[in-house]
This record gives structure tokens, C-alpha cells and sequence, in this order.
């Protein structure tokens, strides 16, 4: 997996002042423009966001994915992403009712959200769902996964302004994805993967931002067993997690990492 050949528009080099030590100098530095997209399914708006200009057709397919708009991958029949325009056509054999229900609990915007995704899980969780894949991961290849993370050469370490987000088989980075906003960057690394016909319940999900419930509770739509971080989970998060059997990884560099939930699903240690 690599994006060393892939050109960002949304990229552009800028004038600042570098200070250091006393010392002061005219420097360039790399950053990020957001720009306002909107998705349309079936010929209706549903959402507006600000995001990066890239990936948005997967952007959109994840987004749908997690808010349970998309539950098969049968149902989806085309999508068309016009970046210049900011707008993603989505075609979708799915009930009118559905879109509704989704259309008034659905973020806003990049980095914000409402409760609907956190209410529909609880009311899964007060049903009795769990994530019932026996994944595991081995201690060793955990913190080896999430420095490659951490050390992805990818627009954080150019801008330090993007979330990026990874899914992996425990061994390889299977796709790689970016955004201002870690909810994006997750939409957009989830719904490459659900075109591609990957198997969430065997994968792991990385992601650059801390463990909100939120954010748990959007990578529980879809059934991954182990998440990882290099930052800190809430404690709402981590019941949630163990509740419903997910592993949540954090902490991860270096040599060491946090287990905060579902220990047993890290081996080798």
C-alpha cells in the first residue's frame, strides 16, 4: 500500500514566520484546504461536511454505511463524486423510510456530530448486540501495526493539521485514508473498504483521533472487533467497547500500548 504518487489538490504550500531559540526565519510551510461537499442520495440531500477534496465517493459510501443507510453491498448501484462542485450523487436501492430516519440524525458538519449513530447502537447494545468475530491480535505485531501508524508518510506528517485512519488484516495496511476530520477519515477508509468487499469483522481500524463514544459507536456499525489509537479513550467508551466486545488499543508507540477493553482479544503477552 503506497500514495507516494498520488497528487492532493487540496494541498497547498504557504509563507509563515519559523521561530526557534531566539531566531526567526520566513519558512513554507504545507496546508490543507476544506473544502464544503455534499451528499445526495437518490436525487435527495442528505448531508453537507467540510472535508478534503479527495476520496469523497468513499467518504459518502462509509458515511452511509455507519448511519445504516447501506447495509449490503448489493444495494449500492452507483456513485458519482463531482469534487469541483462539491457534491456526491449516491444511487442506492434502499426504502424511502430508511433515508428519512437517516436524514434526521445525521452529522452537520466535519468533526461534529449528532447522537443519532451513539442512540442507534445503544438501542442495538440494550438488544443484545455484540461483535461476535473471534479476531485476535498478536502484543508484538499491535505495537508494530501502530507505529507504522503513527509513522505513515503520509499529510499529517507534511501539514500536522489531517486525521488519517487505516484498516488492516493485522499484517498489512489493506487502504489508507485522510481528512480534517477523523470522523471523515473513518467514513472514508470504511466505505473503501465496503466497495472493495472487505470483511469488517476480520479487520482492524486505526485511527489518529482519541476514543470518543462516538466514535466507538461508528466503527461498531459495522462490526470491527479491535481499534487502535495512538490516543486515549473516555471512559463511556471504554464500557461501551467492552461492552459489546471490542478491543480498544491505545497509547500505541514505540514499545508499549494501553489494552482498555476486551484484554483476551491481545495475545502473546
Amino acid at each position: 500500500m503506497t500514495k507516494a504518487n498520488i497528487t492532493y489538490e487540496c494541498v497547498e504550500k504557504r509563507p509563515c514566520l519559523h521561530i526557534s531559540k531566539g531566531t526567526a526565519a520566513a519558512s513554507a510551510v504545507t496546508m490543507i484546504h476544506e473544502t464544503p461537499v455534499e451528499l445526495r442520495v437518490n436525487g435527495h440531500r442528505l448531508i453537507r461536511t467540510q472535508c478534503m477534496a479527495q476520496d469523497i465517493e468513499h467518504m459518502a459510501v462509509g458515511f452511509m454505511v455507519c448511519e445504516g443507510l447501506l447495509q449490503k453491498r448489493s444495494e449500492l448501484k452507483q456513485v458519482a463524486a463531482d469534487a469541483a462542485a462539491g457534491v456526491v450523487n449516491v444511487v442506492a436501492d434502499i426504502p424511502r423510510e430508511r433515508i428519512t430516519l437517516a436524514g434526521a440524525n445525521t452529522r452537520l458538519a466535519s468533526g461534529g456530530s449528532k447522537t443519532g449513530v451513539i442512540d442507534f447502537m445503544q438501542g442495538k447494545v440494550n438488544s443484545g448486540f455484540r461483535i461476535v468475530s473471534k479476531k485476535t491480535l498478536d502484543a508484538e505485531h499491535l505495537i508494530e501495526l501502530g507505529n507504522e501508524f503513527n509513522t505513515y508518510a503520509g499529510l499529517y506528517r507534511d501539514s500536522r493539521f489531517v486525521h488519517s485512519a487505516a484498516l488492516s488484516d493485522g499484517s498489512t495496511m489493506l487502504c489508507h485514508c485522510e481528512d480534517v476530520g477523523r470522523h471523515n477519515a473513518v467514513d472514508k477508509v470504511l466505505g473503501h473498504g465496503f466497495m472493495e468487499g472487505l470483511r469488517f469483522d476480520g479487520l482492524i481500524l486505526l485511527c489518529s483521533g482519541r476514543f470518543s463514544l462516538e466514535m466507538v459507536s461508528k466503527v461498531a456499525c459495522v462490526g470491527v472487533p479491535i481499534y487502535i489509537s495512538p490516543a486515549a479513550p473516555s471512559v463511556e467508551a471504554v464500557e461501551f467497547a467492552e461492552s459489546i466486545g471490542m478491543a480498544l488499543c491505545g497509547r500505541v508507540k514505540k514499545e508499549s500500548a494501553n489494552i482498555y477493553s476486551c484484554p483476551w482479544r491481545i495475545t502473546g503477552r
